[in-house]
């Protein structure tokens, strides 16, 4: 591995397994060849930065992207978008989700406890109601529907607006810098727009709120379910280029 990558630390990151049952992947630290856990990122020519997010060696995503300097949010992780939909490089290589459930525990956690700003999850009638009795003392608004196989499917967001939850100044100055300027000025009108609004109010307790949530500009969706602007500013950026 090159010797230029950095550890970002991050609260998010699995746990490494207990005792000698699985075996480290080949992402090494290149001084000491100590298994990398963790984001890591280096920079790379023209103002772009490669990450990837490793478990016990194993890599779970790698992408490259503008760097996008001025934006920065605790409600924002390269883990969110990995840990949400349950990404491997490798699908051969070991993973940190134990069963079919696990991402959607990890979405109704991250929801509770403000390590995202919105999302969607399915789980049995008993841990959904755990779930409810536990949100009562924080800013989530939820909408709860019981699906034909005894399950519950929950959509939920915080009741605090995008400008207080984000430096959408910074955001829009990154933006019109990373991408071509048609996209770019798209972009800052979406998320301009969702100053005052809030996740709950625009894409939970709306009328066709997830509708209008997949209708929305990639800047505004990727910000909401606390997905790297950097990476989503890749898929803007190719998007326009077909």
């Amino acid at each position: 591995m090159p010797d230029t990558w950095s550890l970002h630390p991050d609260y998010r990151t699995p746990p490494i397994p207990p005792g000698p049952a699985l075996d480290p992947g080949p992402w090494r630290h290149p001084d000491d060849g100590q298994v990398m856990n963790g984001t890591y990122e280096r920079p790379l020519p023209r103002r772009r930065v490669e990450v990837v997010t490793v478990w016990y060696g194993h890599a779970l995503s790698h992408w490259r992207g503008p760097l996008m300097p001025r934006f920065s949010s605790p409600m924002v992780s390269a883990w969110n978008p990995v840990l949400a939909q349950g990404l491997t490089v490798d699908r051969r290589a070991p993973t940190p989700y134990l069963d079919g459930w696990w991402c959607d525990r990890w979405i109704a956690e991250a929801l509770l406890y403000g390590r995202k700003p919105y999302g969607a999850f399915t789980l049995p009638i008993d841990e959904a109601m755990h779930w409810f009795a536990k949100s009562g003392g924080t800013n989530l608004v939820y909408r709860a529907q019981q699906t034909e196989d005894d399950l519950v499917r929950v959509v939920a967001g915080t009741s605090e607006r995008y400008a207080q939850l984000f430096d959408l100044d910074a955001l829009i100055s990154d933006y019109r810098e990373a991408l071509p300027r048609e996209p770019a000025e798209r972009e800052a009108q979406a998320l301009d727009a969702h100053r005052s609004c809030s996740p709950a109010l625009s894409y939970v307790l709306s009328e066709h709120a997830e509708t209008l949530f997949a209708q929305a500009e990639l800047s505004v969706r990727g910000l909401t379910l606390g997905y790297p602007p950097r990476e989503t500013a890749t898929r803007i950026a190719t998007g326009a280029a077909r």
